[in-house]
């Protein structure tokens, strides 16, 4: 406004219809306002919600990922281990049968069953690395789509966020 403006009287002192026309007025326009203030908090309750929903979900499916795998490590194990037994009580059956046993026999299965052993360990130990990289990554997704949606998080991470 220009000071000239400023000096003047927003309503005419003498006119009460104009008083009570520009209060409508004013009423109407802080109605909508009000509108529009709940329709946003409505639709942010909202996008809160299914972000939370989404975060949840991808942590269930990477827990559900991760058991799977240790499932089947797991089972891997059993199964080499089985396989172990049976090659050990067939080289024991053989040695039995052609009545030597000797260290050089005993240290090359040793040396066989550290190399497998060594296989394992590095297998267990890449996945490991890979299990704390998608981690990463679904963390860094779910931040990015986050920011894309317009939630920031001013304190605190992405899993601190609930409607309260």
């Amino acid at each position: 406004m220009e000071p000239e403006q400023a000096a003047k009287p927003f309503l005419d002192p003498e006119s009460i219809e104009n008083s009570k026309f520009v209060a409508v007025e004013l009423r109407e326009r802080l109605d909508k306002v009000e509108e529009q203030v709940l329709a946003q908090f409505s639709s942010t309750a909202t996008y809160t919600t299914l972000a939370q929903q989404g975060a949840e979900h991808a942590r269930a499916e990477a827990r559900a990922d991760h058991e799977r795998l240790q499932t089947t490590i797991i089972g891997l194990l059993d199964r080499l281990r089985a396989e172990m037994r049976e090659r050990l009580d067939a080289l024991e059956a053989r040695t039995v049968t052609a009545g030597a046993s000797g260290p050089i026999a005993d240290a090359a299965r040793i040396a066989e069953l550290e190399e497998r052993t060594n296989v394992v360990i590095t297998a267990l130990h890449a996945y490991g690395q890979e299990n704390v990289r998608l981690r990463q990554q679904v963390d860094e997704l779910l931040a990015k789509q986050m920011r894309t949606d317009g939630w920031l998080v001013s304190s605190g991470g992405t899993s601190d966020l609930a409607l309260r």
